[in-house]
Formats: C-alpha cells, sequence, structure tokens
C-alpha cells in the first residue's frame, strides 16, 4: 500500500470509530445513576477514553489478522491509526490499554471497562455494567465490520465516505 493509501484507511476507520464511539456514550449515558453534573462530565470523559482504548485494540488486531500476510502494511496502518486517536481522543501514553490486550474474551474486557468506569462514577454501577453487558458485543461488531471495510473497500470508496462525514453539519448537543 501507498502511504496515502494507508493515510486515507486510517483516517476512514478512526472516523468510523469516532462514530460508533459517540453513540456507545449516549447509550451507555442511559444507564449512569443521577450524577451531580461534575460526575457526569468525569464519566463521559472516562467513557470516552475507555472506549477510544478498547476500540483501538479491537480494529489493531482485526487490522492484524486480516493482513498477516503483509506486515509492512498492518504495522504502517496500526502507527496511523494509533496517531489518530491519540490525538483525535486523546487518549493516554501511559500503557493503560495494554490491559485490554490481556484480556483475551468480550465478558472480561466488559469487565475490566465496567471497572474503570465505576471508578470515576464512584458507585456500584450495576446498571453500567448491564448495559455494557448488553451493548458491547454489538460495538464490537460495529468496529469489527468498520475495519473490513477499511481494508477491503476502494480508496475512491473511503475517500467519498470521508467526504460525506466532513460535509455533514455538526449535531447539537
Amino acid at each position: 500500500m501507498t502511504p496515502q493509501e494507508i493515510q486515507v484507511r486510517a483516517l476512514y476507520l478512526f472516523l468510523a470509530c469516532s462514530q460508533v464511539i459517540d453513540t456507545s456514550q449516549a447509550q451507555a449515558g442511559r444507564a449512569v445513576p443521577e450524577a451531580p453534573e461534575t460526575g457526569r462530565l468525569l464519566f463521559q470523559k472516562t467513557l470516552r477514553r475507555e472506549l477510544g482504548l478498547l476500540f483501538r485494540y479491537w480494529a489493531t488486531q482485526h487490522i492484524w489478522k486480516a493482513l498477516e500476510r503483509c506486515e509492512a502494511d498492518a504495522t504502517n496502518i496500526n502507527l496511523a491509526l494509533l496517531r489518530l486517536f491519540f490525538e483525535g481522543l486523546r487518549l493516554p501514553k501511559d500503557g493503560s490499554g495494554l490491559r485490554y490486550a490481556q484480556l483475551f474474551t468480550v465478558p472480561e474486557q466488559i469487565q475490566e471497562l465496567s471497572h474503570r468506569l465505576n471508578q470515576s462514577l464512584g458507585t456500584g454501577g450495576d446498571a453500567v455494567l448491564k448495559q455494557l453487558q448488553d451493548d458491547l458485543p454489538a460495538w464490537r461488531a460495529e468496529v469489527i465490520k468498520h475495519t473490513t471495510d477499511a481494508l477491503g473497500l476502494s480508496i475512491e470508496e473511503l475517500s467519498a465516505k470521508i467526504k460525506r462525514w466532513a460535509e455533514r453539519e455538526p449535531e447539537a448537543v
């Protein structure tokens, strides 16, 4: 793959994952117990960071599997994607995302995500855990689908999708 192809594929995947993160935040936020505004903001910030770490891990894992015969392309796409996630979502560079890579099953990842979110909420968070158990497999499927699209669609198709996202009106908060 050319450097331009790598950048387009990585950008598409980052933007697609960002949309899934936004949707996921809204879904998970409905399960958060009533909290003061500062607590809710901390939860949203933590959720965005954790979903970014987890979604990036899922995408990276799928890229390695899909491109195992072309290690250079897999490495270059993953590095470009890593930069976009770190810059775009302001993910920490402290290695905290490595914990997700040590967990092999979605239920283990749900448990870890729930634990991290509960720490930010300071509550038991049973409703949050239930929401995550219900929604996380579907979010993972979306990330995998977007990763497959990023690797399989033509550059023209990906560029057109990126352009449509860029032209879209910002959503009202």
